[in-house]
């Protein structure tokens, strides 16, 4: 039975990855930190090895015989993406340091392929959709650039020998979301929102089970040996029609104030306040590097997937909206 060693598996992709392997008859080995929650994989039959990832000696145990290595542990929350002023240190720390060492261990054993799950944090907020892996990589935000510095790390692994694959996720949703969905629903009950072109601007979100669908057909061919994959939906949605989707289930929904993007720079400060006043917590979301994001359609190409893996995300929002509201309300 071939063996996987996943990081970061008491997150949600890496949950759903764990679920994935378990399904395929991989025998799975999990690292996870002592503070993490091991309610779900202790419902698996998965191996798991707690330590701090400064601990070399159970990183060498961790890789140990793995055919595979899933990193993708990471420290963030959900304004990662778009603060432009945060410390780097926590980022450096969890994202860059430890993926050193995981490579480090990676190198000295035969594993067949290391993939490390990124993100499209590495591009610039300003790169013309749909943006491809070629695109250059220019993050703002502190998160960002730990990924950046991380995947030029795998890269240079590549270099020694060691096969490696990235994928670049959007923004995720599912089952086990402590982020992007508690923070949308958390949105979703204020009686007004403040958009632009009426909330028109397209995004991209894609569903946790595409993704590591993804990941599992990426590590198994070697066509995607050194190479770059974005994970997204192929099929982007405007705010405003995710807002339809999710009143069409039968929720309320706020009501759109339209502001044209010299309004919402202007209005900016007004508007974190107020959020501050009535979400508390709401308004860290609400940066600089988001008034950019929410001014333009950001979406992101999946040709190279398709063409090298035949792959093509399968779950539409609508679907996949309806399947968590679902499992929700069980």
């Amino acid at each position: 039975m071939p063996t996987a060693l996943v990081t970061g598996g008491t997150g949600m992709i890496g949950s759903h990855m764990v679920d994935l392997l378990v399904r395929e008859k991989v025998k799975v080995r999990a690292f996870v930190r002592p503070s993490s929650n091991l309610n779900h994989l202790r419902a698996l039959p998965v191996e798991i090895i707690t330590a701090e990832p400064q601990d070399d000696v159970s990183l060498q145990n961790a890789v140990r015989d793995a055919d595979w290595v899933f990193h993708l542990a990471a420290h963030l929350h959900s304004a990662s993406a778009f603060e432009d002023n945060e410390d780097p240190i926590p980022y450096n720390r969890a994202n860059v340091d430890f993926t050193s060492l995981l490579l480090k261990a990676s190198l000295m054993t035969p594993v067949q392929r290391f993939i490390y799950v990124s993100s499209v944090s590495v591009y610039s907020l300003n790169a013309v959709s749909p943006i491809d892996e070629s695109t250059p990589l220019a993050p703002i935000s502190a998160y960002g650039r730990s990924k950046m510095l991380a995947e030029e790390q795998v890269r240079e692994c590549q270099q020694k020998g060691l096969a490696t694959t990235v994928i670049r996720p959007c923004i995720v949703y599912g089952t086990r979301d402590r982020h992007f969905l508690p923070l949308a629903l958390r949105l979703a009950s204020l009686p007004v929102i403040p958009l632009v072109n009426s909330g028109r601007m397209l995004l991209d979100l894609v569903h946790v089970s595409d993704v590591v669908k993804l990941i599992w057909q990426a590590a198994q061919s070697d066509a995607a040996i050194g190479r770059e994959y974005n994970a997204a939906s192929g099929v982007p949605v405007s705010i405003r029609e995710i807002l339809r989707i999710y009143r069409s289930f039968g929720h309320r929904a706020p009501a759109i104030i339209n502001l044209s993007p010299k309004m919402l720079r202007r209005g900016a400060a007004t508007i974190r306040r107020t959020l501050g006043w009535v979400l508390p917590g709401a308004e860290a979301v609400f940066s600089t590097g988001l008034l950019e994001y929410m001014v333009q359609d950001v979406y992101y190409s999946m040709d190279r997937a398709k063409a090298d893996l035949n792959y093509t995300p399968e779950i539409r929002f609508e679907q996949g909206l309806k399947q968590i509201l679902t499992e929700d309300s069980a």
